[in-house]
């Protein structure tokens, strides 16, 4: 009769718990959607790209060969359908899809095709197209242009990217995290549906919770006691969704920050470089970059400050430092690079490793960060699991002696 009651429990106070976990399933499988999306535009305009620096160095019209890779592309019926359910099924994702861009990708192409034909630059092209192209890319087309050397800076867009890597690392940080997420609600549900049943059942027999569950119950209410790390609970995946679409917030925000502050930073001495190379002077390649609107704009406001400075007569070194466009500890090899007239190709070469360190630091990151949370949360998992049925196997066992 007592397991009777429990089981009878648990299915009733499953209902209750419905809508929370479908919520959790359509968040995850919008964030999936999205994430998938992502990540194939990320490898058609790796396409793009590489098509753009053929054509380029081959010294072919860029519209021809957009117009033949677009021709080349496989059609597929299905993808207007899928789009279209996609955004009645999936609001959040169809909301960031929007967002991000709605126009399928052969379209953009199309554009971008006719706006080359047209005789606009291809960096003018590729900013009026927003989603063919990354930032990084966009920034080294207006480089190649401005130094008259298209196709060897199309190619160096290519090397370690930021947004590459983030969409290389993301599933394994987030995988363990919305685990956890999980987990949480399930624990919530077990916390406010089972438990009071099971605490009334003992109760009843006289008898006490075993010492596993009592760890949970007190560990709980422990956590109820602090609103404040539930409300960060709810605040931190808001502020890092916040700062995935703020640049300003990413370059000021502490630790992770400094990672996307050295891409940044890796595209300003790259492109300097090369405009140094073709005799730019110093002021007028950081007003080029100030003007560029394929930097975020604290890298905009820094490269205005930096050329006002070497105006004035400061070393480029010190103000791209103070600027924050170039690390404290690369000051002096810039110094050095500007006394033996080699700064060109020293800024190009600091860019291309800051960049190289970026990336694999994150890289590096994820491969320690992922392993550690997904153990993290086994054990919370598996300390949830035996407090939860050491009580059912405690009913059993009484029963059967």
């Amino acid at each position: 009769m007592l397991l009777f009651a429990v089981l009878v429990a648990l299915p009733a106070a499953a209902g209750a718990a419905t809508g929370v976990v479908g919520s959790l399933l359509l968040f995850v499988f919008d964030g999936w959607a999205l994430y998938a999306f992502l990540h194939y535009r990320h490898g058609q305009q790796d396409e793009l790209l590489a098509v753009l620096t053929a054509t380029a160095e081959a010294g072919l019209p860029l519209a021809s060969g957009v117009a033949a890779y677009r021709a080349d592309r496989a059609p597929r019926p299905s993808a207007t359908t899928l789009r279209w359910l996609s955004f009645v099924a999936l609001p959040l994702y169809a909301y960031a899809r929007v967002w991000v861009g709605w126009r399928p990708f052969d379209r953009l192409l199309a554009d971008l095709s006719a706006r080359l034909d047209a005789g606009e630059p291809l960096s003018a092209a590729l900013r009026a197209t927003p989603g063919v192209a990354a930032r990084e890319v966009r920034l080294a087309a207006a480089a190649g242009e401005a130094t008259g050397a298209l196709g060897p800076a199309l190619r160096a867009a290519d090397r370690e990217r930021w947004s590459a890597a983030w969409l290389e690392v993301a599933p394994r940080v987030l995988y363990p995290l919305l685990v956890l997420v999980f987990v949480s609600a399930l624990t919530a549900f077990l916390m406010a549906f089972i438990l009071p049943k099971f605490k009334k059942i003992f109760e009843e027999f006289g008898q006490t919770l075993p010492q596993t569950t009592r760890y949970l119950v007190g560990a709980w209410e422990w956590l109820e006691g602090f609103e404040s790390l539930l409300l960060l609970g709810v605040a931190a995946p808001a502020a890092l969704l916040a700062a995935a679409f703020s640049p300003t917030l990413r370059w000021h925000a502490p630790g992770l920050g400094a990672l996307y502050r050295w891409g940044v930073q890796a595209d300003v001495l790259r492109t300097l470089g090369r405009l140094l190379a073709v005799g730019r002077t110093a002021p007028a390649a950081l007003a080029f970059l100030a003007e560029s609107d394929d930097l975020p704009a604290v890298a905009r406001r820094g490269a205005r400050d930096a050329a006002a400075r070497v105006d004035r007569g400061e070393p480029l070194n010190a103000a791209l430092a103070d600027a924050g466009l170039l690390p404290a500890h690369m000051a002096p090899l810039v110094r050095s690079a500007e006394r033996v007239r080699n700064l060109p190709w020293a800024l190009v070469e600091l860019g291309d490793h800051l960049a190289g360190r970026a990336v694999r630091l994150v890289r590096r990151l994820s491969l320690v960060l992922s392993p550690v949370l997904v153990a993290l949360v086994g054990a919370v998992v598996g300390f949830i699991a035996l407090a939860m049925f050491l009580p059912l196997i405690q009913l059993l066992t009484g029963l059967t002696e």
